[in-house]
């Protein structure tokens, strides 16, 4: 019997025989769901472009696509530094076409069966951001930090625009009658939205986005500033105040636009900032090195409360404790993600314990306790890889194996819901940098895919990952993968394979079958010699799709 029959013959007998994946044990997410980002392949590309990236990303498992809102993008008269007059929470209000690529984008991902995580970034148009900010020279245009009722409007504009019963009514035929207009929060014949729940659906509705972030990497230099006010002596860094204020924002607007029960992320912070992450989260929630609330002058200097219960902090700032939990980006580059970093202010995968710690104190301070801990996620991460940056150190075959490490050590914390793939194909070098240079190759070589659309073996790896804790041979060898494009609400199946040395017959080592939601087996198999594993599985066009090989000594 050949590889594919026997492979089909395991997808479509369910036999008590078979070497069960075990269920998501005390140590395991069974839920960690696959995200992946890439503005450049999805809101700064053709629809048509657009349309094949999503569909690659769904053969490739991915449950959650991420992409930036840019709010300059969708605002009228961005370069102005006057505001014009209109309703700057109602959708229908902004320019025509504002929202095209992210109407596109949702509808088509709905089709496929993913979800979307909208990320409501800058740059802010320029009438959003106050004179004294423009005027401070202490960053770029990009993270100027704008005014919190201006991002509070455009956050509700973009969530009542998807709540999943929005009608665009220019996109309804002239002499129609649209419908009743929706209102977020009241209950309308044939319209029903309510707070956090999804909307009855509606005939033409714009789909529903679940996922949300408020803003990007607000510790790190590009994205948020001023960084610092000047006291009397020294400087009081004041980017977690003013991300305290659009998380305030943020929550606000989309509690008003019927999504504060959705999965709402704060955080999104960078490794390399101004301030470091345990830095910045603690400045975010008023708390010093000590975990204890900051008073007097240390509390004033930094837009803190100077008195008053932990309990009405935490009522004055319900985004901070309410949402569904704290975002970061762990890159490690190319450093091995079970390694620490040299930088130790680092939050990478080797050190996420500690950070779920810190957030679980920080919690416990104002007497919010999480069952399960404060639930994390990845929202960026990724390896980089030479060729084609020559300044990394990280083979392609490196980074992917590197990728299928993360990946299964994020599955062994239970508190980690979700990890983002940055990006699908890797960004191109910095053209405004000298040809070659280190700053010419500053952008992010994380792809799966070079530049030019080839595949690294970081494609195959994350499509189909594997990892070996130990890897070597023996009778009870542990094997863990993921079949992550297989279809979840049913059972899955799958082939571990074995050849001895390197060019030997491949032969089965174990048929494994999974009920879990998100594809992860975890399996103990003989494994006779040295040589090498790998996982097979069938997809539903007949094809066989193969991870990655392993080599066992």
């Amino acid at each position: 019997m050949s590889r594919r029959s026997r492979i089909m013959a395991v997808a479509a007998a369910a036999v008590t025989a078979l070497v069960c994946a075990l269920p998501a044990h005390a140590l395991a997410s069974a839920t960690e769901t696959s995200s992946m980002m890439d503005d450049n392949q999805l809101i700064y590309a053709s629809q048509s472009h657009m349309v094949r990236t999503l569909n690659q990303m769904h053969s490739l498992g991915v449950d959650v696509v991420k992409v930036s809102m840019v709010w300059q993008l969708v605002a009228p008269d961005a370069s102005s530094t006057r505001k014009p007059r209109f309703d700057a929470s109602n959708p229908a209000a902004y320019p025509q076409g504002a929202w095209d690529r992210w109407d596109t984008l949702v509808e088509t991902a709905q089709k496929l069966g993913m979800s979307v995580y909208l990320l409501v970034i800058g740059p802010a148009p320029k009438w959003a951001i106050p004179a004294w900010v423009r005027n401070s020279k202490q960053g770029p245009d990009l993270g100027q930090a704008p005014n919190p009722g201006d991002y509070q409007d455009f956050i509700e504009a973009a969530g009542r625009r998807y709540s999943g019963a929005y009608v665009d009514p220019r996109s309804v035929p002239a002499g129609s009658d649209p419908g009743p207009a929706v209102v977020p929060g009241v209950t309308v014949p044939g319209v029903s939205v309510s707070q956090g729940s999804s909307s009855t659906p509606k005939p033409g509705a714009i789909p529903r986005v679940n996922y949300w972030g408020i803003w990007n990497e607000p510790n790190e230099r590009s994205w948020m500033n001023p960084w610092y006010r000047k006291l009397s002596r020294g400087k009081a860094y004041i980017q977690p105040e003013f991300y305290r204020s659009l998380v305030d924002a943020g929550w606000n607007g989309l509690s008003a636009s019927s999504h504060s029960s959705d999965a709402i992320m704060i955080g999104e912070t960078a490794n390399r900032g101004i301030l470091t992450p345990a830095q910045f989260v603690r400045g975010l929630y008023c708390l010093g090195g000590n975990l204890r609330p900051l008073r007097g002058s240390a509390a004033s200097n930094v837009g803190c409360p100077t008195s008053g219960s932990p309990a009405q902090f935490a009522q004055q700032h319900p985004g901070l404790f309410q949402s569904a939990g704290y975002a970061h980006h762990p890159y490690a580059f190319d450093v091995p993600p079970n390694r620490r970093y040299p930088d130790r202010t680092y939050i990478g995968l080797y050190n996420m314990p500690s950070f779920e710690r810190l957030m679980n104190g920080i919690y416990a301070r104002y007497g919010v306790h999480p069952a399960g801990g404060v639930p994390l996620y990845l929202t960026e991460w990724g390896e980089k890889s030479n060729p084609p940056n020559p300044y990394v150190k990280t083979t392609t075959a490196e980074q992917a194996a590197w990728i299928n490490l993360g990946e299964y050590m994020t599955w062994r914390m239970p508190y980690v819901r979700q990890l983002n793939q940055f990006l699908l194909v890797d960004s191109p070098p910095k053209a405004d940098e000298p040809k070659g240079s280190p700053l010419y190759w500053s952008s992010f070589q994380t792809g799966l895919e070079t530049l030019r659309g080839t595949p690294k073996p970081a494609l195959a790896a994350y499509q189909l990952p594997i990892w070996l804790p130990t890897a070597r041979h023996g009778r009870h060898v542990a094997v863990w993968g993921q079949l992550r494009p297989a279809n979840h609400t049913s059972t899955q199946n799958g082939v571990i394979e074995f050849r001895r040395g390197h060019s030997g017959r491949w032969s089965e080592a174990a048929q494994v079958q999974t009920s879990s939601p998100e594809g992860f087996i975890y399996n103990h198999v003989s494994i006779p010699a040295a040589g090498q594993v790998r996982l097979a599985w069938l997809d539903p066009s007949g094809a066989v799709v193969y991870s990655r090989t392993v080599s066992v000594s």
